[in-house]
């Protein structure tokens, strides 16, 4: 990216130069008053601002693609679209459909390659303009501590999302071509790309440096990044990394704060208002509002689940609908009929027989605005992370270390969440496929599931396809395009290998055409596992 990289700094810059908002009203404040270029970058309060912008960026890509590149909001559809558990309809077509669909659409000459690479590298590089000016800026070093600390976790995070998009597991490709590492505003645009292993360690390198700065640093709300909000980013790296004693040391370090967890009424709730309502378990979210509001692009726009009393078209319930998303047949057997976060559904009243076949879900619902008013703006909140998951972590890692603790932590979360045949296998692959399955149910459509778990774990993709029997199946665009599809079979299945490179991007063709330090020979295959 010769001048591409370039200009994204230049334009990133000019973006923040405009902000004359404080952090903490960031979310309903609009741009005015310019302020020089030489001011920004030389006072530390300024370049607060320039933080600001990055947290806007990697909440809602402003300047971005729609929907599943829509910031971390919409990489969570993303990542579970990719695999098993979740149905998309082809209502109001999209990226959500080409994520779910596995088109070819995220090979280098398409597009949608280029929709996470460049979404997160505008965010990289408005975090070293803040890294590169903050030693020379004047201010306290206080504030300055505390906004390097976001800094460097917004890049570490925005790496760790790379990597895994853009290479297989770290486990088995260490040595292979990663992500191209940029750390300074002033470096070369052409660098090659760092390997998988050396792009982790800058990750846990950001991410430690961090924990360290803000060590001292108060989470003033929600969305705000502090040293629990990293320590649960070091969980996910390091559970990645089969590093499994720090992935149990940080898990273990987020939960103890965060350990209260959801009770059934407040699982059942809808996830929208989690800020609102404040959930102890709720580490990290971020607000919808009026000027940040991305319409009807939220997941809690696509998931088919509106109340029967709203009626069945796109525009009958609280929030314009897409009526896209279901749970897949497999998923919903997951659970036991009497857990208390058991929420799926058919409709049996005014329904097409489309709409009546499919499992609704419950976990992601919205009313609208404050009076519940039909068409309301879609302004929800959305978790980012919460101590479940830390608690699951900790699961895995503890049967992992075979240290005897991850029985009673998966145990602790089935109980609070209503299930009565609680897992009695008490070590090895029986207990770790127990909390694979409980990760499945408890975090689905929180980024963390899906496609990365896949990966992660070595497991394939497999599909079972809607049949006169099975109704409660994917939809035949959601098979066609894996492996072994056969549509007369009894229980038609699609697969993918794991590891297979069709769930992973290629490096975008720009990239390739402009970095000197590229060449076709460095770009990632479409398909297989090699």
């Amino acid at each position: 990216m010769k001048n591409i990289v370039k200009s994204l700094q230049y334009i990133a810059l000019g973006t923040v130069v405009l902000m004359q908002t404080g952090c903490k009203d960031f979310l309903d404040a609009n741009s005015s008053t310019a302020t020089s270029e030489n001011v920004v970058l030389s006072s530390a309060s300024q370049l607060e601002r320039v933080l600001t912008a990055t947290y806007r960026q990697l909440y809602f890509n402003d300047q971005g693609m729609d929907r599943v590149y829509a910031g971390l909001p919409g990489l969570q559809m993303y990542v579970d679209l990719g695999g098993a558990d979740i149905v998309s309809h082809t209502n109001m077509g999209g990226n959500q459909v080409t994520a779910y669909t596995y088109e070819p659409q995220k090979t280098q000459t398409t597009g949608l390659s280029n929709g996470i690479w460049t979404m997160m590298y505008k965010i990289i590089n408005q975090t070293n303009i803040i890294i590169e000016a903050l030693p020379a800026a004047q201010g306290e070093e206080t504030l300055k501590n505390q906004i390097m600390g976001q800094a460097k976790a917004i890049r570490g995070l925005c790496y760790f999302h790379l990597i895994q998009n853009y290479q297989q597991t770290y486990m088995l490709a260490k040595q292979k071509p990663g992500v191209i590492l940029r750390l300074s505003p002033k470096e070369s645009e052409n660098l090659p790309r760092a390997t998988v292993e050396q792009t982790y360690a800058q990750i846990v390198k950001d991410l430690t440096d961090a924990k360290s700065l803000l060590a001292n640093y108060t989470q003033p709300n929600k969305w705000t990044i502090d040293k629990y909000v990293v320590s649960g980013q070091l969980a996910r790296v390091y559970s990645v990394m089969n590093n499994w004693q720090g992935a149990y040391q940080e898990a273990k370090t987020a939960y103890t704060n965060y350990s209260q967890l959801m009770t059934k009424t407040q699982y059942q709730s809808g996830f929208d208002d989690v800020i609102t309502n404040n959930y102890a378990e709720v580490m990290w979210a971020v607000p919808f509002t009026t000027t940040n509001n991305l319409g009807g692009g939220t997941q809690f726009n696509f998931w088919y689940n509106q109340d029967e009393s709203y009626g069945e078209g796109y525009t009958d319930g609280p929030i314009y609908s897409f009526l896209d998303f279901f749970a897949d047949g497999q998923y919903e057997k997951l659970f036991e009929k009497t857990e208390d976060r058991y929420q799926f559904w058919k409709r049996t009243k005014n329904a097409s027989k489309e709409w009546s076949t499919k499992w609704a879900y419950n976990k992601y619902k919205h009313y609208g605005d404050a009076n519940g008013a039909k068409q309301g703006n879609t302004r929800p909140e959305v978790s980012l992370m919460r101590g479940s998951e830390m608690l699951l972590i900790m699961a895995e890692a503890s049967t992992q270390l075979n240290n005897g603790e991850g029985l009673g932590y998966l145990n602790r979360l089935q109980t609070a969440r209503g299930v009565k045949g609680l897992t009695v296998a008490a070590s090895g692959t029986p207990l770790l496929e127990a909390i694979y399955v409980e990760r499945r149910k408890e975090l689905l459509c929180e980024g963390v599931t899906g496609i990365y778990d896949l990966l992660r774990l070595q497991k394939p993709l497999v599909r079972i396809r809607e049949t006169a029997t099975y109704v409660e199946g994917h939809y035949t665009w959601g098979v066609t395009n894996l492996n072994g599809y056969v549509a007369s079979s009894p229980a038609p299945t699609g697969t993918f290998p794991s590891n297979d490179y069709r769930m992973l991007c290629q490096i975008p063709q720009l990239e390739i055409a402009n970095n000197t330090a590229l060449s076709e020979a460095d770009q990632n295959p479409y398909s297989g596992t090699n």
